[in-house]
C-alpha cells in the first residue's frame, strides 16, 4: 500500500494552526510570531515528516537566480576551464548555472538560447558557433543580461574576447628569437575566426622576421569530429609525424592549440624524437594538464578562467544597475615558458 504523501494541510491539522499559518513560518523564518508557536510547526513539520514543494516555492517566489551558459563543446579542454571560471564566480552570489552544450549546432544553439529565455533566466553567457546570429535582434531579451564570450552576437551585448591575432604574432616572434627559422604551423579546420585570426598572426610574425611559411610546413587538418579532446590529441600526433617525413623537417611546430600540442608532442616521441632537444613544440591556451606532461609545455596562455570570471562582472554589474553601457574586455595575449622550446644555436 502506497504511503500517504504529507501536505501541508496535515501540518496544520496537526498542529492547529492554519494552512496560511504554517507556510509563512516554513518560508520565512523572519515571519513575526511567537516563539512557542514557531516551535509548535517547526515540531510537526519534523514529526509527520514534511517536506515542502521547493519547486512550489521558487516559482511563487518568481525569483531569478539562475544563468545560463552556451558553448559549443564540453569535450574541448579549453570550455571547463572557462566554465569554472564563470562557476566560481557565481556560486558566492547566491546564482545557480544551467549549462547548454550546443555540440557546435547553429540551429541547437538557437534552441537553447530560445528554452533558456523561456525559464527566465537573468543573464545568457554565450559563446556562439554561428556566423550568423542575427536572430537575437528578433527575439525579446528585455531583463536578460546578454554576454558574448569570443565571437560577437549581431545584437547588443557585453563581450569578453582575446586578441588571438596578437597570440599568433608573439608565438612566431618567440620561435624566430630561440633561433628558429625552420617553423611549422599545425591546425584542426580554420572553421573559427579564432582559429584564422590565430594563423594570420603567426604568418605577419614570420613575415616580419623575414620567413615565409612554406606549404610544406602548412599542415591543417581536413575533418574535425564532434570528441574533441581525442581528435585533437590524434591530429597532432598525426601531423606532427609527416612533418618528420619531410626531408628537412620543421625545427619548431606551433600548434593550434595545447591538447594538438601534446599530441605533436607524442608522435614525435613515436619517432624517438626529444622534445625540444630535437624539435621544440609551442602550444596555444595553457590548460592546466599543460604543465603536467614531459616535457611541461611552452604556450600563450589565452586566459581562459580570466575570461569567465570577467564575463560574470559584466553580468553582475548589469544587474546592479541595468542602464550600465556595454562593455568589451579584450584579454591580452602572455607567454607562459616551460619545457617544450629550446633555444637554437
Amino acid at each position: 500500500m502506497t504511503k500517504k504523501k504529507i501536505t501541508i494541510y496535515d501540518v496544520a491539522k496537526h498542529c492547529g494552526v492554519s494552512v496560511a499559518t504554517v507556510s509563512r513560518i516554513v518560508n520565512n523564518a523572519d515571519y513575526p510570531v511567537s516563539n512557542e508557536l514557531r516551535l509548535r510547526v517547526q515540531a510537526s513539520v519534523r514529526e509527520l515528516n514534511y517536506k515542502p514543494n521547493m519547486l512550489g516555492r521558487y516559482l511563487k517566489s518568481n525569483r531569478a537566480d539562475e544563468v545560463g551558459v552556451i558553448i559549443p563543446n564540453i569535450s574541448n579542454f579549453y570550455y571547463p576551464d572557462l566554465i569554472a571560471g564563470i562557476n566560481d564566480s557565481l556560486i558566492h552570489s547566491g546564482y545557480n548555472v544551467l549549462l547548454c552544450n550546443s555540440y557546435r549546432n547553429p540551429e541547437y544553439e538557437k534552441k537553447q538560447f530560445l528554452s533558456l529565455l523561456q525559464k527566465q533566466v537573468k543573464g545568457i553567457v554565450m559563446s556562439t558557433v554561428s556566423d550568423d546570429t542575427s536572430w537575437i535582434e528578433e527575439v525579446n531579451t528585455d531583463g536578460v543580461t546578454v554576454v558574448a564570450i569570443e565571437q560577437p552576437l549581431y545584437a547588443p551585448t557585453h563581450r569578453v574576447c582575446f586578441n588571438y591575432y596578437g597570440g599568433g604574432y608573439m608565438a612566431a616572434r618567440y620561435l624566430v628569437e630561440m633561433g628558429h627559422r625552420e617553423i611549422a604551423f599545425i591546425s584542426a579546420p580554420l572553421t573559427y575566426p579564432s582559429r584564422r585570426q590565430r594563423l594570420d598572426g603567426f604568418l605577419a610574425g614570420l613575415r616580419e622576421s623575414g620567413i615565409e611559411l612554406t606549404q610544406n610546413y602548412l599542415r591543417i587538418s581536413d575533418y574535425e569530429q564532434e570528441d574533441e579532446s581525442t581528435y585533437e590529441f590524434n591530429i597532432g600526433c598525426r601531423l606532427a609525424e609527416k612533418l618528420m617525413q619531410l626531408d628537412t623537417p620543421p625545427t619548431a611546430i606551433f600548434c593550434i592549440n595545447d591538447m594538438m600540442a601534446i599530441g605533436a608532442i607524442r608522435g614525435l616521441q613515436n619517432w624517438g624524437i626529444r622534445v625540444p632537444q630535437d624539435v621544440s613544440v609551442l602550444g596555444f591556451d595553457n590548460m592546466t594538464i599543460s604543465k603536467m606532461i614531459t616535457p611541461a609545455l611552452t604556450t600563450i596562455d589565452q586566459c581562459t578562467r580570466e575570461i569567465g570570471v570577467r564575463a560574470i562582472e559584466l553580468l553582475q554589474k548589469s544587474f546592479e544597475n541595468p542602464g550600465t553601457p556595454l562593455e568589451t574586455v579584450r584579454f591580452k595575449p602572455k607567454l607562459v615558458e616551460r619545457e617544450s622550446v629550446a633555444r637554437r644555436s
